[in-house]
């Protein structure tokens, strides 16, 4: 797999977060200096997932928001609150980008944004329902002054992008930038998020503490940026408490999210084509001199380099930047570039992961005979 250069200052090299120490990555990215330049304050970013758990560490940094939760089939006037989760992963998400670090959470990488939960039937029997639930949700998130849209669904097989597209393309005339999850299927089948390949989202993958694309992010020409998906802090036992598991795609997108944040922040006058394109000109690009693969794409998103090194050209802000991508360089998965060492000392500027989730399609008598395919989550680390 093709590393990552994530350079700090010269002759500086930061070690990688131990597993006890699954907030390292904020040191990596100096965070706290970040955040004297930018928190996030005035950006909204809306959270399309299994809707938020109140909990200590997110007080006064979530909105009411809404949910459009498909109800069960047996209960269809059972209403769901945006600010109930059932699984955690969206939870994990919004703690993620506002969370302030207490009660064991995540300290968000956004602490000034505000975060929009949007309601969907991920986790759940209904999950079939999430690609339209996804549709208005895109929708209500642009009319509701959303100007980051997080969609950390990972890849769902089938998923009709006709159904998404119209969605996706009427929050981007309203001015929002999209990041979406490519998913953690790259050890099985590959599926990546069909959300990822239309014009202007941002696919984002997940590497380890050392710049090494995770084994299970799925990848492709879609995968736009990358952050790390290991060790982080995440709700586990139905959204009852906090552990320490590998991030993956899902919460490499949320901290993508906040990067947009944080920058957005800091220029509020950028356009989602600027703040995309400032991203992906910092990243922090393949060490073998590609400008781009389909792993970690145009690199490892490094919010520092915009924020305190003052680095990359915002540009035309109607024009998308990823309109006519560089081609992709195949990486090879036995390709692990230099040695431990070497990956540690190139490995400096690290983001954050995303929790890696899985979904299956089941068909059982009633679906088919109404035409409906049931998909049930699996969770895969």
């Amino acid at each position: 797999m093709i590393l990552a250069a994530w350079t700090v200052t010269a002759g500086t090299v930061l070690p990688a977060a131990a597993d006890t120490d699954p907030r390292g990555y904020l040191t990596k990215m100096k965070a706290q200096e970040m955040w004297k330049v930018a928190d996030g304050t005035g950006i909204t970013v809306a959270v399309i997932d299994s809707g938020v758990k109140d909990l200590p560490g997110l007080e006064g940094r979530v909105l009411p928001g809404v949910s459009f939760m498909e109800p069960p089939l047996e209960h269809p006037d059972k209403p769901y609150p945006p600010h109930e989760d059932f699984v955690g992963h969206g939870t994990t998400m919004t703690a993620a980008i506002v969370g302030d670090g207490s009660a064991g959470g995540p300290q968000g990488l956004a602490p000034g944004a505000k975060v929009l939960p949007i309601r969907t039937s991920v986790g759940t029997p209904m999950a079939f329902a999430v690609v339209p639930e996804a549709a208005h949700g895109l929708r209500y998130a642009a009319d509701h002054g959303a100007k980051v849209i997080n969609l950390s669904l990972g890849a769902f097989p089938g998923w009709p992008s006709d159904e998404i597209k119209p969605a996706v393309e009427y929050a981007q005339s309203k001015g929002a930038l999209i990041f979406a999850a490519m998913g953690n299927d790259a050890e099985q089948d590959n599926y990546t998020n069909v959300v990822a390949s239309l014009p202007g989202v941002i696919g984002v993958g997940a590497v380890n503490d050392d710049a090494e694309p995770m084994p299970f992010s799925s990848h492709g020409p879609d995968t736009d940026l990358s952050s790390v998906g290991g060790k982080v802090w995440r709700r586990c036992n139905d959204n009852t408490i906090w552990c320490v598991r590998d991030g993956g795609t899902s919460y490499a997108t949320s901290l993508a999210s906040a990067f947009a944040a944080l920058v957005w922040s800091a220029h509020p006058d950028w356009t989602a084509n600027q703040v995309a394109r400032v991203l992906i000109q910092t990243a922090g690009a393949p060490v073998d001199g590609a400008k781009r693969n389909d792993w970690i794409g145009y690199g490892v998103a490094r919010p520092r380099k915009v924020l305190l090194d003052h680095e990359g050209d915002p540009g035309a802000p109607n024009t998308d930047p990823l309109a006519a991508p560089a081609p992709a360089k195949a990486p090879s998965p036995s390709a692990k570039g230099t040695d431990a060492a070497a990956r540690r000392t190139e490995a400096a500027d690290a983001k954050s992961g995303s929790v890696p989730w899985k979904w299956l399609a089941l068909g059982a008598g009633i679906a088919l005979s109404l035409g409906i395919t049931v998909l049930i989550k699996r969770l895969r680390r």
